[in-house]
């Protein structure tokens, strides 16, 4: 699920990579989409690449986030994951699908030296992703060492049901993971997955709230890299072309050749 605004470009680079995602899992068994809430010119984008789109004004952001994990909701969805319109996730993040149950009992618990204290769903949160600066085209491998850590976020629909589908207030503007940790409230057992940066790109234009110096600033692990270079071997080659595209100084809106 994704709220889109704007930044065509970079909508248009991210959902090129969500149709490859989705069809990737479904050549490993798992059946994925990923619905768009938006009400521009990104739900024709979005339309595109075959995904399903929700209207919905950029004036309540909070309210956009509802509307997609409801219509994932109504849809079926047994698990719930929220990706930025700027983001590329890796289907390697979903491995733990396979290893793990996300609901389980008192004896039922993960192993690997987990340490559960009750019983409940499981939410499984990320600490590693790299940010590619869009205006500077330099990648920076991070690693957040906050609470909550970094999306994407994968939450069992048990999680989610007893909000009605809708754990964020009204009204709200940013800070979406942390409101979405306590809409969820105090149900879960959050299980940390430290992969790869590689796992989770977030292209970083210069219209971000945060700006790529700053996160850069703060999170980085490691020396800047080249993008082409930090990407290669972890995502399609005509992606990781389009992304570079994206990143040269100039209004790009790329086609892809292929619908991979």
């Amino acid at each position: 699920m994704s709220p889109a605004w704007q930044r065509y470009a970079i909508t248009r680079l991210a959902l090129a990579e969500r149709r490859w995602l989705c069809d990737e899992l479904a050549a490993r068994g798992h059946t994925a989409n990923s619905v768009i809430v938006a009400d521009d010119d990104n739900l024709d984008i979005a339309a595109e690449y075959g995904f399903p789109t929700v209207e919905r004004d950029n004036s309540d952001l909070g309210e956009r986030f509802n509307a997609g994990y409801k219509y994932a909701a109504d849809q079926g969805a047994d698990v719930f994951v929220h990706i930025g319109s700027d983001d590329w996730v890796h289907p390697d993040t979903f491995n733990v699908l396979d290893d793990m149950s996300l609901e389980y009992g008192a004896d039922e618990l993960p192993q690997d030296g987990v340490i559960v204290w009750s019983p409940g769903p499981i939410l499984v949160a990320q600490r590693r992703l790299m940010f590619v600066g869009t205006r500077r085209r330099t990648a920076q491998r991070c690693y957040v060492r906050n609470q909550w850590g970094c999306i994407p976020w994968i939450i069992p629909r048990a999680a989610l049901e007893p909000t009605g589908f809708r754990p964020l207030p009204k009204g709200l503007m940013r800070g979406i993971d942390h409101a979405l940790a306590h809409g969820l409230g105090h149900r879960l057992n959050w299980v940390w997955q430290d992969g790869c940066a590689e796992w989770c790109v977030d292209w970083k234009s210069e219209t971000n709230l945060t700006s790529y110096v700053g996160v850069a600033h703060t999170l980085a692990d490691g020396a800047a890299q080249d993008p082409g270079e930090a990407l290669a071997g972890w995502y399609p080659e005509d992606l990781i072309a389009a992304g570079l595209a994206v990143c040269a100084p100039k209004e790009n809106e790329w086609v892809p050749q292929t619908s991979r």
